[in-house]
């Protein structure tokens, strides 16, 4: 198997949000993006929100397995 992407999922809070939860993907990351990485992504996206919080996210790795 061969790396392809990776993609991380941020969950944020905010009460003008449906449920009040709202999930971001963004695609094309590094291939092993570390805790504080991605710590630190989230806490520029809350500086470009408007009141959001940081719930977690969860990092989707995409590999791809050739016929071979």
């Amino acid at each position: 198997m061969s790396w392809k992407r990776t993609s991380i999922k941020i969950i944020m809070a905010n009460k003008d949000y449906p449920n009040g939860i709202k999930f971001f993907t963004y695609n094309n990351i590094i291939e092993e993006p570390t805790r504080e990485q991605i710590k630190m992504f989230a806490e520029g996206l809350q500086l470009l929100s408007n009141g959001d919080a940081y719930l977690g996210s969860e990092v989707i790795k995409h590999d791809e397995l050739s016929a071979d």
